[in-house]
């Protein structure tokens, strides 16, 4: 080959793996957002049982004709939570069973030609397909479902087309004589298994290696010895660009694209030891007679079928240890651990003790909490000092706070189908409100970070006055978040009380600071691009102290029988005027501008000899009544 065809080959494989890469990212968004209830029921109900997994696996590979592709889809899948990582393993066992079904549709089309039935089931007329009913459905359906249906299959048509491009820009070497009788040299099982996994990795297809492999066996000759070898080692380069797909996933995501090398680096090992090791005990070192029988497209078609069903054989009985491996070589941090703890606590077998399922909901709820109010501190801290890796996590935990809402207002609502008495009725309904204000705190957290961000990118800077001024409403905040938290995670009433004083020192604090800035926007101290910033900001902070009120008030409603949150909050200011009173002055003088505290304390101060008036004048009032007796 030129150097030029070399060049084509390369720019052509770049650009077959970036549609690659890109219709994954696609689909794997699409997926997270059709990720309903319903479809995770589904997989659990197809996937439950190893058999049931690794026949939806052949199923699916079969009709779209590559494992790499189910296997990729089982990748988002697992990625974006619907599925679990055990789950996902039968499915890619089966995958490497069904590919082998293109080795018989390519003999279809030995014996019809190109044009025979290979041509109506060819990825390339899938693809379409897909990507016809996909735009339709993008386009036509006024549903957000099916628009993000459309986006699923848009997103595979896409992949699909990448691996189509990788695959043409690689034909050249089918065409090549110098490489064919390479292969034909690979009788040794060591080389013939490297030449296998190096061919399939550069042609991202196990379909196409098996296809060279037939093309070569009707148009000269191929001996079994040379083709057993290749065809193990095409299962292992197979894995190539599953890998690729789990690099940019989560930990389970890269542990599911592992599982599918393990299955066939252990199959190869397994059955390479046995074959040649019987080999060597019958025949005393020589080998087998029919290692130089001549291969053709149906024989080798067989030979991959039978290969890739015996190793699944061995290996469906140590699904959990395989997953026990992959889990050991991608091992999680202390965090994801305790996270994971929390999901296995809303266990389906609790939901008919209410009282034990809710105890479960309340830890795995503090587990939520605990790492929203993290989130929190996180980007708040991003405007004192911005690290592109802390501003990323933000919006990595926020995720992982989705799935917390997910699932827990699922078991919640799971829950209020069984029969419970007013207290757990009570209880789960506090539970219901608060883990959405919980979710929306984090939410609130992502805005933050992104106001950094975009500061951090437009190099805009505050005032040092508007900077003192946000470091007084950040503390506030963040001992909103802290009291709200705590208040949820002891069922501490006191601190409960707390939150709606603290709320509206907050209020005045965010109302107070956007009139300042307006007035040095007026005077030219700040620019209107500041401006919008500093708004933005300030009204994210000001709803982050409204969900903390929201679930004060959740923990507090359980006290009467109040249920209107306008009407309770009188009640909570109504209830204990005085003290309501008192711990509204503290936070305001906790809490006040810079400009403002002196004024502050001295108005505390006179209202504090105000109060020693009173109380000497009642004392004087007193005693000259027990005079007058």
């Amino acid at each position: 080959m030129t150097p030029v065809v070399i060049i084509k080959m390369i720019v052509g494989l770049l650009f077959g793996l970036s549609f690659f890469l890109y219709g994954m990212d696609v689909m794997g968004d699409g997926l997270k957002k059709v990720a309903g209830n319903k479809l995770e029921s589904l997989l659990y109900k197809l996937t439950d049982t190893p058999l049931k997994g690794i026949l939806l696996g052949t199923g699916v590979t079969a009709i779209i004709q590559s494992s790499s592709a189910t296997s990729v889809m089982v990748v988002g899948f697992v990625n974006s939570g619907m599925m679990q990582v055990i789950q996902g393993i039968g499915i890619i066992m089966g995958a490497n069973i069904g590919t082998s079904i293109t080795g018989w549709v390519l003999c279809l089309s030995d014996i019809q030609g190109s044009d025979g039935v290979a041509s109506l089931v060819s990825s390339t007329m899938i693809a379409s397909i897909v990507a016809i009913i996909g735009i339709l459905f993008k386009k036509l359906s006024k549903k957000d479902a099916m628009a993000h249906l459309g986006n699923i299959m848009l997103g595979f048509a896409i992949l699909m087309e990448g691996m189509g491009i990788m695959k043409t820009a690689m034909s050249p070497l089918q065409e090549s004589d110098s490489f064919k009788e390479l292969l034909v040299k690979f009788s040794n099982p060591f080389l013939g298994i490297l030449a296998g996994i190096l061919i399939t990795a550069i042609l991202q297809s196990a379909s196409v290696s098996v296809g060279i492999l037939q093309s070569i066996a009707v148009t000269s000759f191929l001996p079994f010895s040379a083709a057993l070898p290749i065809v193990m080692g095409i299962g292992i380069g197979a894995a190539t660009p599953v890998l690729i797909s789990g690099m940019s996933s989560t930990k389970n995501g890269k542990r599911t694209a592992l599982v599918y090398l393990i299955n066939d680096l252990f199959g190869m090992v397994i059955w390479a030891s046995v074959f040649y090791f019987v080999q060597a005990i019958a025949t005393g070192g020589e080998q087998f007679a029919f290692m130089d029988m001549k291969m053709n497209s149906v024989l080798i078609a067989l030979m991959n079928t039978v290969y890739r069903v015996l190793c699944i054989l061995v290996l469906a009985p140590f699904i959990n240890q395989i997953n026990k491996l992959v889990h050991w070589l991608i091992k999680d941090s202390a965090e994801e651990v305790e996270e994971m703890a929390d999901f296995n606590l809303l266990e389906e077998r609790f939901l008919a003790y209410p009282d034990l399922a809710i105890a479960q909901s309340h830890t795995a709820m503090c587990g939520m909490a605990d790492k929203t109010s993290k989130n929190v501190y996180r980007a708040i801290h991003l405007f004192r000092e911005y690290i592109p890796e802390k501003q990323a996590k933000v919006l990595a935990k926020e995720e992982i706070i989705d799935k917390y809402e997910d699932k827990i207002g699922t078991y919640l609502m799971q829950l209020t189908g069984n029969q419970m008495n007013r207290s757990q009725t009570m209880q789960v309904t506090k539970f219901l409100h608060a883990v959405t204000d919980l979710e929306r705190l984090s939410d609130h957290a992502v805005n933050i970070a992104n106001a950094a961000l975009e500061m951090q990118e437009k190099k805009i800077t505050f005032s040092e006055k508007a900077v003192e001024e946000l470091r007084v409403l950040e503390s506030a905040v963040i001992e909103c978040v802290d009291v709200a938290v705590d208040a949820f995670m002891t069922d501490n009433i006191n601190n409960a009380r707390n939150i709606e004083p603290l709320r509206e020192v907050i209020d005045f604090l965010c109302a107070e600071l956007k009139s300042r800035h307006v007035n040095r926007l007026t005077d030219g101290k700040c620019n209107l691009q500041t401006g919008f910033v500093f708004n933005d900001l300030i009204t994210n902070y000001e709803r982050i102290a409204a969900h903390c009120s929201n679930i004060a008030i959740a923990i507090l409603e359980q006290e009467t029988a109040e249920v209107d949150p306008h009407e309770y909050l009188e009640h909570i200011r109504e209830h204990d005027k005085n003290a309501y009173i008192h711990t509204l002055d503290t936070y305001s003088f906790k809490y006040a501008l810079p400009d403002s505290k002196e004024k502050k304390q001295v108005k505390k101060e006179q209202s504090k000899e105000k109060d020693n008036d009173k109380e000497k004048d009642k004392k004087d009032k007193t005693k000259a009544k027990k005079k007058k007796k």
